[in-house]
């Protein structure tokens, strides 16, 4: 048996963006422009193995208190949402952590930890997994959602708007 799969990066995946209107955050944070149809693969071919991607909504990050945290589980905020469909129980979820924002004001990349969670229901049931861990996907649909936390070592964000470009994987 084969294994197809369609590529929007490598083997399968979709991008997601997760971003905000600037630090008064809760009261203006906005959603990316990004696709929110995006399909990262078709149908396979008879015996073939496929993983589907389709992102349903972009995240949204909001500030804590302090503006030292950036998160899409803070107040306002909305996780990244996505179905990844799949015709065999052999391929695993995963999301990439990134190295910084993709947009973000002078110094806003400065002494920033990424953390990333993922948890998923339908076929596969699983709750808040670190993103970059593997998680097996059972044959069918499941939703996912992405969960994105920005902290800020020294001192808080600047005011601005930020962007972080995550990468969803089934392999």
């Amino acid at each position: 048996m084969s294994r197809w799969i369609k590529s929007a990066k490598l083997p399968v995946a979709a991008l997601l963006l997760l971003g905000t209107g600037g630090l008064a955050l809760s009261q203006t944070a906005e959603r990316s422009d990004f696709a929110n149809d995006f399909a990262a693969a078709a149908t396979a071919a008879p015996g073939q193995q496929f993983c589907e991607i389709v992102v349903q909504t972009t995240g949204v990050m909001t500030a804590n208190v302090g503006a030292t945290k950036l998160s899409s589980q803070g107040y306002g905020g909305e996780p990244g949402r996505a179905d990844m469909t799949t015709n065999t129980g052999s391929f695993y979820v995963s999301i990439d952590r990134p190295n910084g924002f993709s947009l973000s004001p002078n110094g806003g990349n400065s002494d920033v930890v990424f953390t990333t969670t993922i948890s998923g229901s339908g076929k596969t049931n699983f709750g808040d997994a670190p993103g970059d861990s593997r998680v097996k996907l059972k044959n069918g649909l499941t939703k996912v959602e992405i969960n994105l936390e920005a902290a800020k070592q020294s001192g808080p964000f600047p005011a601005g708007r930020y962007r972080a470009e995550l990468t969803l994987r089934c392999e």
